[in-house]
């Protein structure tokens, strides 16, 4: 028998057990992060994740669980987190935006209690979150005149984005649920709000000062890999250092969510190698 994709009930079908600490980094109910820590004594390298789910209410942070938890035994702290997700009729402008910065830049108060390592951490971000990490990346960067800026934001060594979403432009003028996502989440669509699409697509706010490693299937039906070949492209030929690491058939949209097999392996690769 053909080996198969895995899918979105394979995600789901991961055990994942509970953190050592749930934060809240705001007052909204999801605006929240799970921190999972190693079992040795040190000062831990960080592992931030976004989960994806095109920006929609109806996915959480519960299906990268089973992620963090094997990222956690390879020996780093990991702060999964949760954002506001626009429902019907809302719009996450500029929301959801501003929760994953501030959850991002409270590691810096978590430091010292938890013996987190805040030069070394690492974004890791799939699909809808993939942009919201390359995104993050880049804030350092960002002028006064930029409508998300932030003045000290904390910086970052290394994003690993998976199956991300990197051009919001072309994304949100395409058809599909998850592109209406985008378009929800924005509040419109890219000629409608362009000055907001410019803002967070990772492709106008190039991660240049990082280490940037991509991991996307060519045969992704839900993000096409040209999302991930362009922006890899545009930050090299910027000056920066980025790497696309394309996973051949069957690999689909999913198979970087599976703690297990020939793709974990390669994040398990990629995490330990230092940035």
């Amino acid at each position: 028998m053909d080996a198969e994709p895995a899918t979105w009930d394979d995600v789901i079908a991961q055990p994942g057990g509970a953190a050592d600490l749930t934060i809240a980094y705001g007052q909204n109910r999801d605006q929240f992060g799970e921190l999972r820590l190693p079992d040795h004594p040190g000062s831990h390298p960080i592992v931030m994740l976004i989960h994806g789910g095109c920006w929609l209410p109806e996915f959480n942070l519960v299906h990268i669980r089973p992620l963090a938890e094997a990222i956690t035994r390879l020996g780093l702290a990991t702060w999964t987190i949760e954002y506001r997700r626009p429902a019907e009729a809302q719009d996450g402008w500029p929301g959801t935006f501003e929760d994953v910065a501030s959850a991002l830049d409270l590691l810096t108060s978590l430091a010292d209690a938890h013996d987190l390592d805040i030069d070394r951490i690492t974004l890791i971000g799939h699909s809808a979150g993939g942009q919201l990490a390359l995104w993050l990346a880049a804030r350092p960067s960002f002028g006064v005149s930029h409508p998300l800026f932030s003045p000290h934001p904390l910086a970052i060594n290394r994003v690993l984005a998976l199956a991300p979403i990197a051009d919001m432009v072309t994304y949100g003028h395409s058809e599909g649920s998850c592109p209406a996502g985008a378009r929800r989440v924005m509040g419109g669509a890219p000629e409608t709000h362009p000055g907001r699409y410019r803002a967070v697509s990772p492709l106008s706010n190039l991660a240049l000062d990082v280490q940037v490693d991509v991991v996307h299937a060519l045969n992704d039906s839900i993000v096409p890999v040209t999302q991930s070949e362009t922006y890899v492209g545009r930050v090299n030929e910027s000056g920066g250092q980025a790497t696309l690491y394309r996973l051949p058939p069957p690999a689909g949209h999913f198979d970087v969510l599976i703690s297990q097999g020939p793709v974990w392996k390669l994040l398990h690769q990629l995490l330990l190698r230092a940035p």
